[in-house]
């Protein structure tokens, strides 16, 4: 999506009073792991792609919160601060929104039409949201014009007067609704006024636009999204809350670790000379020949050494340790494979496991199979039953046939851990 193509503004309700909440202080100011609630929402919901966030306020509560936008290094770092707009808040939440509607329609930050805006409507009690689902929403929404977040019903649920139980609704129909909650510009707007003009009161934006007759799309949300209403969910929001590490001064985000597994594939070759060792796996085997080569030429490391630069997308051997450099003759293969791990551990990826075939006529390898998956497995800091040693001949035919070389393929399987969504922004958008 071209920035120029669509252009997103979310409202963000933040005035009601917090009744069920009790105490002194509004919910959105109480801490959660040390830092209120809503400057953790805040930067929850603080994706690039969304340029202005619109917050209805009420007076009570408007000191506190601006204080908390307009003050410290994080927000003026991210120019966040830069992106909000206060306007008033209403006595409900609906009236709330059509405030945040109309000052957003006074924007002058506009590029594009009207057909082309987008509106995220979020509760400014869910802190927990994750980019995952904010990307999802956004981009069902500029497909159907409509869409809200939502997780199916765990329990049963009844419908009850006074007292009694009058009938049991089907679950697998029953979704609990969240936020955000997605629409292009002119369904909500239209929307907010109809609600307006006929005194229909809803309990989400969507129920308004359900009330003109258009479809609403449904995402499937995360059970985290939590939204804080009563002690009790504060304190499961504090167990579910996960504070990544930053710099000093810069405020915790609240972001999942994503586990991303990568592939690769290495190969490599060497020639099979007198008067040179013969290491394999890091493990000397005894024979007459060993392997050419500007290292110690060990041509299984070399394959895994590719397989896990690819898998990182990092590159090959060649670039990291080019047999021009003298610094790496005869180098112990074992020492560039540890380098390469330190590489990987800088960009977050670890070693699952790995399958090592090595193709040599001769000398018969199965003898030392356990002993290269051993070494193997200590390098790369992993069990040995996540190594893989397979030793095969070709049957007298080839370079590796006739005795002249071996080769050795690898195949890699890493983990890359990072703090972004497990979808990508261009995926959704």
């Amino acid at each position: 999506m071209r920035r120029d193509d669509r252009q997103i503004i979310a409202i963000i309700p933040a005035g009601g009073f917090s009744r069920r909440m009790g105490g002194e202080k509004g919910k959105l100011l109480l801490p959660l792991r040390g830092e209120p609630v809503f400057s953790i929402m805040l930067q929850a919901l603080n994706i690039p792609e969304i340029e202005a966030f619109f917050i209805p306020v009420t007076e009570r509560d408007k000191d506190e919160i601006s204080r908390i936008v307009f003050s410290g290094k994080f927000w003026r770092e991210n120019d966040l601060a830069a992106k909000v707009t206060f306007c008033t808040g209403g006595l409900t939440r609906q009236e709330s929104v059509y405030s945040g509607l109309l000052a957003a329609e006074e924007w002058d930050g506009w590029r594009v039409p009207v057909e082309k805006r987008i509106v995220v409507i979020h509760d400014a009690a869910r802190p927990l949201v994750e980019p995952e689902y904010i990307y999802k929403t956004i981009k069902a929404a500029m497909d159907f014009g409509a869409a809200v977040l939502g997780v199916p019903v765990k329990d049963t649920i009844k419908v009850v007067e006074d007292g009694y139980i009058q009938k049991t609704l089907p679950r697998n129909t029953l979704w609990s609704i969240q936020t955000p909650q997605a629409f292009t510009w002119s369904v909500i707007r239209a929307a907010h006024e109809g609600a307006k003009e006929t005194g229909f009161t809803g309990t989400d934006d969507a129920s308004l636009v359900e009330q003109m007759g258009k479809p609403v799309r449904l995402v499937e949300g995360s059970y985290k999204n939590i939204k804080i209403t009563t002690p009790e969910d504060l304190h499961l929001a504090e167990a579910l809350y996960v504070k990544e590490d930053r710099e000093p001064g810069m405020a915790a985000s609240v972001v999942d670790r994503y586990e991303e597994m990568r592939v690769g594939q290495g190969f490599d070759v060497h020639r099979l000379v007198k008067g040179r060792p013969l290491i394999l796996g890091n493990v000397e085997i005894p024979y007459e020949f060993g392997l050419d080569g500007h290292s110690d030429a060990d041509v299984a490391i070399h394959a895994l050494i590719d397989a896990l630069l690819g898998a990182a997308g990092l590159g090959d051997i060649g670039e990291l340790f080019p047999d021009t450099d003298r610094q790496y003759k005869n180098i112990d293969s074992g020492i560039l494979l540890k380098e390469v791990l330190q590489l990987l551990r800088r960009k977050k990826i670890s070693v699952v496991n790995i399958d090592l075939t090595i193709i040599a006529q001769r000398p018969k390898l199965a003898v030392y199979r356990r002993q290269i998956r051993e070494k193997l497995a200590g390098l790369l800091g992993i069990e040995k039953e996540d190594v893989s040693v397979k030793a095969t001949s070709t049957e007298g035919l080839g370079f590796a046939g006739r005795g002249e070389g071996i080769a050795a393929q690898v195949v890699a399987l890493v983990k890359k851990i990072s703090d972004r969504p497990c979808c990508t922004k261009s995926d959704m958008l």
